[in-house]
Parts: C-alpha cells; structure tokens; sequence
C-alpha cells in the first residue's frame, strides 16, 4: 500500500470515529445536542447531603427554610439539581456549624492535587480521575479536571470534540511552551456546577517533543515544575486538581508526579499489569532520582496509593493476585476495588459516566451495586485527602448503596 493511500485511510478512520462520537452525544441529548446533568431524587440527595431523607424532604418542602426542588410523581417527592443540593449544603454548614458539611478547604488547608498516573494503557485512569472528579463535586467541593493526555478521552467525555472544539492554545500547550504561566486561558466550565476542566487534544503531543528543545535552549528551565507552578498560579479557587495522565512516563506525567500532592495509580489484577506496574514504578523512581540531583528540594507527596481496577468480583485468578497485591503493598493498597460491571460499560458507550445515568442498565439491583463499588473507591481516597487536612473522614456516612 502506498503511502499516500495509507494516509487517506487514516484520516477517513479518524473522521468516522470523530463523527459516531458527536452523533452518540446528540442522540443522548436531545433536543439541545449538548450535554447536561441529570436530577438527582431524594434517596441520592439524601445520601449526598449526609441526612436521612425524612429530614431532607422537612427542610425542602414548600414554605421550608431551604425550599427547593421540583415535584415530581406521586406523593409531591422531588428531585434536585446539584446546584440546588450544593445551596442546601453550604446553609446547614452555617446555619449548625457543623464540620460533616463543610467541604471547602480552609486558608490553612493546601490545595490537593491527585495524579492518577500508570504508564499502561487501559488501566482505568480515565475512568478512575472522571468519577474521582466528579464524585468530589457531587460532595461539593471545588474540582478542577486536567485533561494531561493527547488522545483527550477525558475531555471527549464532557461532550467536547477534541480536534474541533478544542483549540492547541485552549489547551496545557502554551504553559509548555513557555507562553502562559497558569492555567486561566484554557479552564473552562462544565455542565457540572463546581467542576471545571482544562481539556486536551493532539497538541499534547506536540508539546512531548518541544520540551527537551526547551530544556536545552533555555538554561536553568526546571521541566519538571512547569505545571506545578502554573496550577500554583491559577488554582486558589479550588479544593481539589485532578490529573488525568497519558499511558507513558513522558513530560507530561513526570510534571504530573511533580505537581501532586497524592499519586493514585490504578492496577488491573492481572499479572501483566502487576508486572507492568512494577516497570512504572521503577521508573518513577530513577526520574526522582536523576532530578533530585539537580534539584535537591525532591518531591514531597502527602500519599501514594494503588487501586485495584477493573476488578471482576468472580475472576478466581483475579482474588490471587489481589491476595499478592495485599500482601505485599501493605497500606500502600486501597482497600476498596474498583469492579468492572455492565452498567459502567453501557454508560461509556453512551459517552456517559456511571454518575451521569439517569435510567439504569439492567435491574435496579445490579445498577446499584456498580454505585456501591464506585463510590467506595472514592469515599475511601475523599477520607485519605481529608486526613491530610487534618479533619475527620466523614466521607463513609455518605456512601450508601442508594447513592452518593
């Protein structure tokens, strides 16, 4: 085949998958073709909240001290927008004062930044940082997505088509380059209230092969405390950065380890991925090394943490390695997995996440026990960043079967 030939095939490749994605987006959301969050009834409000749903449905009622909602069905039950519950939440932090609803950071507090970071492709890391991401939102805190991988699959999840609604200097790109010093120019708002995102596409890419060029023509250029110092720049108005890294120990997840204070880094239960996880993280460790010799400040990270991912509940060769994996990462292993199930699946096709599905895969039943394995995956790593603020985890009183 020739060249040209193969070129053309190529690009009719990437128009046809450009174009199914846009068209699956527009038929998940008609009329407007543009994504938007759901409703969220009051077994979930209840359990986001931290209250029982009798006290919820007191204090919401008509002519109620935090009157809101919309009826719907029988039995005036309601439903809520998530900025609706994020307004009843900050009234119950003032009006009782009490610390299970205050979610923002204090001035004392230092803003979080969570890698989620593994040089293997398909180990969930996108998966694992979209609903980390907007877990936390959902609980109320403020989040910012960084979206640290040319093929841009967390920013095709909001509803953004990477080559045609992303522009290079929309993107991390001009913090690479040197032409931006923080993050302003290219964070956008999101269909989720307290979730922004820096979206991604190809330029990435570009910017992997323009930073050794950097690195040798400007002198003394710390490569890897660019994007620290443009999130230091940039995100005092959040409580929480989530990095999405590419599938490779590169430019862009080395600045990813050096700008966060927590590493998250997702494992597939299969001895390929233990072992390819082995080669990751002997890796990480010769970059430390090599930069701590040019710059012997290092890396502090309040936590390291690996998450069991796409775990199958009834793989019996899955339950040995993760015996090994417990046996030999101690407290370094998140003790919740996060398993693989039908309705997550679906919920990718669709171009949805789990939290995003308004009408469940299957029964009821089976809906409700993927929401039990992932919001345990993120209460516990809520309660890991909680107990380096200092306060209490009260993350576990809100993660319920029934929802958030």
């Amino acid at each position: 085949m020739r060249l040209s030939r193969l070129k053309e095939r190529l690009q009719h490749g990437a128009d046809v998958c450009q174009i199914t994605q846009q068209r699956i987006v527009e038929l998940e959301n008609v009329p407007d073709d543009r994504k938007r969050l759901r409703q969220f009834p009051t077994t979930e409000a209840a359990s986001l909240l931290g209250v029982s749903e009798s006290y919820l449905r007191q204090i919401t009622k008509d002519g109620a001290e935090f009157t809101c909602g919309t009826v719907a069905g029988n039995n005036y039950r309601r439903t809520f927008s998530l900025k609706e519950l994020h307004w009843v939440l900050a009234g119950l932090h003032e009006k009782t004062g009490d610390e299970r609803y205050r979610r923002r950071r204090n001035d004392g507090e230092k803003l979080q930044v969570l890698a989620v970071a593994n040089f293997k492709g398909g180990a969930a890391k996108t998966t694992t940082a979209v609903h980390l991401g907007q877990y936390l939102a959902l609980r109320g805190y403020r989040v910012l997505l960084v979206d640290l991988d040319s093929q841009a699959s967390l920013t095709s999840l909001f509803g953004l088509q990477p080559d045609t609604d992303v522009g290079p200097e929309e993107t991390l790109y001009p913090v690479f380059r040197g032409e931006a010093s923080d993050l302003k120019g290219c964070i956008r708002t999101t269909y989720w209230p307290r979730l922004d995102l820096v979206p991604a596409n190809l330029s990435l890419g570009q910017a992997e092969f323009e930073m050794p060029v950097r690195a040798q023509r400007e002198k003394n250029f710390a490569f890897w405390l660019v994007l620290r110092e443009a999130i230091e720049n940039s995100a005092e108005g959040y409580d929480v950065v989530v990095l999405d890294c590419p599938p490779s120990l590169g430019f862009m997840s080395i600045n990813a380890i050096f700008a966060a204070t927590g590493i998250i880094v997702p494992v597939p239960p299969s001895m390929i991925d233990f072992a390819s996880t082995g080669q990751f993280f002997r890796m990480c460790s010769q970059v430390l090394d090599q930069v701590e010799e040019i710059d012997p400040n290092g890396k502090d990270i309040d936590f390291f943490k690996i998450l069991i991912a796409k775990h199958s509940v009834t793989d019996q060769n899955q339950k040995q390695i993760i015996h090994l994996m417990a046996a030999n990462f101690g407290d370094m292993l998140l003790q919740n997995p996060m398993a693989v199930t039908t309705a997550l699946d679906a919920a990718g096709l669709r171009k949805r996440t789990y939290y995003e599905i308004d009408d469940q895969v299957g029964t009821r039943q089976s809906y409700l026990r993927g929401l039990s394995f992932l919001n345990a995956v993120n209460a516990e790593i809520e309660g890991v960043m909680l107990k380096t603020w200092g306060r209490q985890d009260t993350s576990r009183a809100a993660n319920t079967a029934a929802g958030v």
